[in-house]
């Protein structure tokens, strides 16, 4: 008897600067799921074959538990319930969130050594600073997760995603996911405040560089554009010409499936991208104003312009290649993303 197989996209270090979650999720969703079916499977099989299923599962959980280890500020961390598949889509997912809010966290930070930037922000009642919060959410999420009811029933209706799937540890999600979409947004709001400042403090040399003028925010109602829609009609709502299948970078592969997950799934990456979006267009403006980043002595970001999701996954020294059994095979996605994947400079 041979290990049952199991076919992943090969694991993926894009160098975009819009990432999509489909990739890594699948591949980390399905490979966390296969120690248990060996395991599983060494109890009806012989001896010999058993140790060597085991011995397969137990390698391949060390090696899932070390990157695990790397993804600590994203893990749920889930107590009452066991969902590895949704547990890694979490993690993914916070990571793809959380790349464009270090570009904002860093842009802000260098900001603030010429212009004055106030990071205190308050969300459902918390106060906190916000660049302090994005290094280590650990005590925010502690308090969410000790209070996940009150704080779940404080959200909009729009972000009550899961009465009909009563755990705490999902409403927990789903009281952090409104978090980070409003913390986005309030990143946004302090880079365009900020970019204001420094060109009325500059006004002289932006005057005699000829520079365009900072990108307005834009505004697009993302809820009337997705309430009360089911997930494969959601698959087919553009946001800023992208379909939301499109954003998570295609099919996503759900072996365990929960009632109402996938679409909040969409749901919120639709929020996501849209303040996603906006800090694009800001790195585009940034692209063409670097002269004037190099004359006031802000010379450092113009690096950001260009940073890419690879880089931020090295950075986190997550891994580019993973060991897998001989059961274990990869398959291309052939899927090709419409997202821009450079930042070139509009006209």
């Amino acid at each position: 008897m041979t290990a049952p197989a199991l076919t992943l996209p090969p694991l993926e270090c894009p160098a975009v600067i819009l990432p999509t979650p489909a990739n890594l999720s699948n591949f980390f969703g399905g490979l966390a799921t296969y120690p248990h079916k060996l395991k599983a499977l060494a109890i009806t099989t012989a001896k010999d074959e058993a140790a060597e299923y085991i011995k397969i599962a137990e390698d391949l959980q060390e090696t899932l538990d070390t990157v695990r280890a790397l993804l600590d500020k994203y893990d749920p961390k889930f107590e009452k319930v066991s969902l590895p598949e949704k547990e890694w889509d979490i993690m993914i997912n916070r990571l793809v969130t959380e790349y464009p809010m270090y570009i904002q966290t860093e842009i802000l930070t260098l900001i603030k050594t010429l212009v004055p930037v106030e990071f205190k922000v308050t969300i459902l009642g918390i106060e906190f600073d916000i660049i302090e919060v994005f290094a280590d959410p650990s005590s925010i999420k502690t308090s969410i997760r000790a209070e996940a009811d009150k704080f779940y029933d404080m959200l909009p209706a729009e972000y009550k995603n899961y009465d009909k799937f009563d755990t705490k540890e999902l409403k927990a999600e789903a009281v952090w996911d409104y978090f980070q979409s409003e913390i986005k947004k309030k990143l946004n709001l302090l880079i365009s405040g900020g970019f204001g400042d420094l060109i009325s403090k500059f006004d002289t040399i932006w005057s005699a560089l000829g520079l365009p003028a900072f990108p307005t925010l834009q505004e697009i109602d993302i809820e009337a554009l997705i309430r009360d829609k089911t997930a494969e009609e959601l698959k087919k709502i553009s946001v800023f010409g992208f379909s939301l299948e499109d954003l998570l970078g295609g099919e996503m592969k759900d072996s365990l499936v929960i009632e109402g997950y996938d679409r909040e799934r969409l749901k919120n990456k639709a929020r996501q991208f849209a303040q996603e979006w906006q800090l694009h267009l800001f790195k585009l403006w940034m692209q063409k104003v670097t002269a004037f980043f190099d004359a006031i002595g802000l010379s450092a970001l113009t690096a950001l312009i260009t940073f890419n999701f690879c880089q931020f996954l090295t950075l986190l020294s997550f891994p580019t290649t993973i060991a897998l059994p001989a059961s274990v095979t990869t398959v291309i996605n052939t899927t090709i993303s419409t997202l821009p994947n450079t930042t070139e400079t509009e006209d």
